[in-house]
C-alpha cells in the first residue's frame, strides 16, 4: 500500500469537501486511507493536545482527535456531517435519541483501527476510549466546526446546553 502523507491527505479531503457529493467523497477517501491504520499512525506527528485542528475553512474542518482513558465525552451534536476514522486504540461511540424529558441510548459502536463511521448533522453521540487504551483518529466535519453553534445534552434529561468549555467540563464523566 502507498505511504500515507498527512499533507496530501488533507489536500484530498479539502478537494472532496467542495466537490459534488462531498459526504460520499470524504467517506471514500477516509475508507481508503484507513485500510492501513499503521501507515497513518507512523505518519502522524506527536501532538501535545487531544484536539488539534489540521485544517479548517468554511467547507471543511479536519481534526486530529485523541480520547484519553477514564473520560467519557458528554453527548453532543455536530450540526454538520462528521466522518471519523480511528488509527490507534478504539473509541466507543454511544448514539442517542432525544425524547421529551430524557435522552434515550439507541446503540453503541466500537470504532477501532482501520474503521470509519459517518454521523449525520443531527446525530447525537458520546465517546470514550475503549478498554482503557488511548485512541487516536482523524475527524472530518463538512463545515467550519469552530464556529458552529453546537449542543451538549444532559445525560439523563436530554436538555440541550450550548457547547462551551465550561459546560463540557461540567458534563464530562470519569469512567473505569
Amino acid at each position: 500500500m502507498a505511504r500515507f502523507e498527512l499533507d496530501d491527505f488533507v489536500t484530498q479531503l479539502r478537494q472532496a469537501a467542495v466537490a459534488d457529493e462531498p459526504a460520499r467523497r470524504v467517506r471514500a477517501l477516509m475508507t481508503d486511507a484507513f485500510r492501513d491504520p499503521d501507515a497513518i499512525r507512523a505518519a502522524m506527528p506527536q501532538f501535545d493536545s487531544d484536539d488539534e485542528v489540521l485544517f479548517e475553512d468554511d467547507s471543511v474542518s479536519i481534526w486530529f482527535v485523541r480520547f484519553q482513558p477514564g473520560l467519557h465525552v458528554p453527548p453532543h451534536d455536530h450540526q454538520t456531517t462528521a466522518t471519523i476514522g480511528v488509527y490507534q486504540g478504539a473509541e466507543d461511540n454511544h448514539f442517542y435519541l432525544r425524547e421529551p424529558g430524557r435522552l434515550l441510548h439507541k446503540s453503541t459502536r466500537r470504532v477501532g483501527p482501520g474503521d470509519v463511521i459517518a454521523l449525520k448533522p443531527d446525530g447525537i453521540h458520546s465517546v470514550h476510549a475503549a478498554d482503557g487504551v488511548t485512541s487516536c483518529g482523524i475527524h472530518v466535519y463538512l463545515a467550519r466546526l469552530t464556529t458552529i453553534e453546537r449542543s451538549l445534552f444532559d445525560w439523563e434529561s436530554g436538555e440541550a446546553s450550548p457547547f462551551t468549555d465550561d459546560n463540557y467540563d461540567r458534563m464530562v464523566r470519569k469512567v473505569g
